[in-house]
């Protein structure tokens, strides 16, 4: 019996979650299977049917759980500060073997399974998207940033830069390089200043 306070069921997610991180991370998305799941965490294949359609939701769910409370968006009343910082976490995060390799799986997947696809959209359009876009009206309503900033196009050219070097030119993504692209952009965000 599981201690008070945790339901069996609550147990069993967490062991759940917590076996996909651990095989996609070791093995991959494509090696991975429900039955590996299953058999890792100690539970029944009808429990994770009963909570996830498939691996993809399981593995994202996994991934997003334990990832979110990483990419929050700060407010230190500097929008530059805010995405240097975020930005950074966001760079860290897709290098950590139990984040980067089960995301990219996932990008991957997304591109053959219309419903990952769609998760994956919401997830990162609706959430992180929204986090980006409230630090860039901060800093408008500031005065920091153009009035006629295009919000859509800058979170483009800034977010842009990392998921270019995790998924197309694999050169080195580190912090550092995170705090490079808002440095070289900014300028392009910025107010003009008053006469």
């Amino acid at each position: 019996m599981g201690p008070p306070g945790r339901p069996r069921s609550e147990q069993a997610k967490r062991a759940v979650l917590a076996a996909a991180l651990e095989l996609v991370s070791k093995d991959g998305y494509a090696a991975l299977t429900i039955e590996g799941i299953a058999a890792r965490a100690g539970v029944a294949k009808t429990t994770i049917y009963r909570s996830w359609p498939s691996k993809a939701a399981v593995v994202m769910d996994a991934v997003f759980v334990e990832s979110d409370p990483r990419l929050a968006f700060p407010d230190t009343g500097s929008a530059r500060e805010d995405l240097r910082l975020q930005m950074s976490r966001v760079a860290e995060l897709l290098t950590e073997p139990g984040f980067g390799k089960p995301f990219v799986g996932l990008l991957a997947q997304s591109q053959h399974d219309p419903a990952l696809a769609n998760a994956l959209h919401q997830w990162l359009i609706n959430a992180r998207r929204s986090g980006a876009t409230e630090v860039l009206r901060r800093g408008v309503a500031r005065g920091e940033l153009r009035a006629d900033l295009d919000l859509d196009v800058a979170i483009d050219a800034l977010y842009g830069a990392l998921y270019y070097r995790l998924l197309v030119s694999h050169q080195p993504l580190s912090p550092e390089y995170a705090r490079s692209v808002v440095d070289v952009v900014f300028p392009g965000l910025r107010a003009p200043a008053l006469a």
